[in-house]
């Protein structure tokens, strides 16, 4: 876990969790995180593996859900079948299952898992992420220990990926961008693909375009809802990061980008027809 950028809350609870590991655990924090890296990490410190050792090992499941689709109850059947299959290495822990972004689980894939999560096989731990948790049933959030993935401070992230070897120009820009999201900052510092960088690039092209060429995105915009939904997010970030600086010119901005980002999502969250919401929002950033 040293060589991950994780803020200090988050390591002590990892530390504590690998004292006396529970069989279930779920890290929660807003995507961009880091989260999915994290849990791979963390499989290899229960299952005692070396770093890196994760890709060879056998006995290891990892759901993942497809362009942020549901994860349905065929995913769980899935595990069920694997956790059926015997492990010869013994072990405190010897099997592992990773699903990634769990909060994707229909609730019927939710209910399914329960009793795996309740009584899993001797020797099993689970590993979930969730960007929400709470759109995860109460009863799967009880049977879970939670982890808390808090993004670290601006200082550490400038000196962590100072350390990668990336310019001080470089790292201020991801980190203004990403919000000071770990795994969003470090996917656009290494320029690799994630579920969260085309909406990086989209927000930051809007920011820069004139009213009327914001304008003609919203037909395009209005029907990719989960891209605008990221986009927002982003949005909210960037306004974020940058009025935690002294005030100057740009802070009534931000200030408006913030607000109008927000309002946006809720009206979107609140099935409010797309287009009408995404014009109102370009005429306000």
């Amino acid at each position: 876990m040293k060589d991950l950028l994780l803020h200090d809350s988050t390591l002590r609870q990892l530390d504590n969790y690998l004292k006396s590991p529970a069989h279930a655990v779920m890290l929660t924090g807003p995507g961009g995180s880091g989260k999915k890296t994290l849990a791979l990490k963390l499989a290899e410190a229960v299952l005692g593996l070396e770093q890196g050792g994760l890709d060879a090992y056998p006995y290891k499941l990892i759901a993942n859900s497809e362009s942020g689709q549901s994860i349905g109850i065929e995913t769980v059947r899935a595990m069920e079948n694997f956790l059926g299959l015997k492990v010869p290495k013994k072990a405190l822990f010897n099997r592992v299952i990773v699903i990634n972004n769990s909060h994707l689980l229909t609730h019927e894939a939710q209910n399914s898992l329960l009793k795996t999560l309740e009584e899993p096989p001797h020797g099993t731990v689970i590993i979930m992420t969730s960007n929400h948790e709470q759109a995860l049933l109460p009863t799967v959030r009880s049977r879970v220990q939670t982890v808390i993935v808090q993004r670290p401070a601006e200082a550490s992230a400038s000196q962590y990926f100072k350390g990668l070897g990336f310019e001080e120009k470089e790292i201020d820009k991801a980190y203004a961008i990403s919000g000071g999201l770990p795994g969003l900052m470090r996917a656009l510092l290494e320029h690799q693909a994630h579920p969260l960088t085309l909406a990086s690039e989209r927000a930051k092209q809007l920011l820069r375009q004139p009213v009327f060429e914001r304008l003609l995105s919203v037909d395009e915009l209005s029907k990719q809802k989960d891209l605008v939904m990221d986009i927002l997010f982003v949005l909210q970030q960037m306004a974020h990061v940058s009025l935690k600086k002294p005030a100057g010119p740009l802070t009534a901005k931000w200030q408006k980008v913030l607000e109008a980002s927000y309002n946006a999502a809720e009206a979107l969250a609140s099935n409010t027809q797309p287009k009408l919401v995404i014009t109102n929002l370009m005429l306000q950033l």
